[in-house]
């Protein structure tokens, strides 16, 4: 009787472990898609100030169009021109009606996560902008924050129609 409920007591404990770590996963990704969402947010709206905040000095931004903002002062200098306001030819990005992410796949390793997921882009304004590309991010947690990292988007194609492949042949 007193091995059983040894066995029972440690059964309890390890499921009740389990339970706590998936419970502490599953708010850490709250967290991780809570920074994105304001992330994406501040920068549909053009808030650099608010931006400042929300991603690390060394972060990537690789759009579809294969331009990059290597750092965080590209990131910003590409949303707002010599006076200060939103509008630089550059900024096409910034002048957006809707930049979400919808994310449909997560990872956490320690203090990195990757989400995955469809980036949905419609502008304002001339030339018309709107496409639905797939998205990479990864986001860091620094100094008890989850800051955005990287980004990389790609617009799926049918193999068959790639230009690259095309090339090859």
């Amino acid at each position: 009787m007193k091995q059983l409920l040894t066995c029972l007591t440690i059964a309890a404990v390890t499921v009740t472990s389990a339970l706590t770590i998936t419970q502490a996963q599953e708010n850490v990704k709250e967290e991780v898609l809570a920074a994105q969402k304001q992330f994406y947010q501040a920068y549909e709206s053009c808030d650099a100030e608010a931006m400042q905040f929300l991603f690390n000095e060394d972060m990537m931004y690789l759009h579809s169009t294969g331009d990059l903002q290597s750092n965080k002062t590209e990131l910003l200098e590409s949303m707002v021109t010599e006076d200060g306001e939103a509008d630089s030819a550059l900024a096409s990005e910034c002048f957006l009606e809707i930049l979400r992410v919808d994310v449909d796949n997560i990872r956490i390793y320690g203090d990195a996560a990757v989400l995955f997921g469809d980036l949905h882009v419609k502008g304002k304004g001339a030339p018309k902008i709107k496409a639905q590309l797939r998205s990479s991010q990864v986001f860091v947690k620094q100094d008890g924050q989850w800051l955005f990292a990287s980004n990389a988007s790609v617009e799926p194609v049918p193999l068959e129609t790639s230009l690259g492949l095309a090339e090859q042949q």
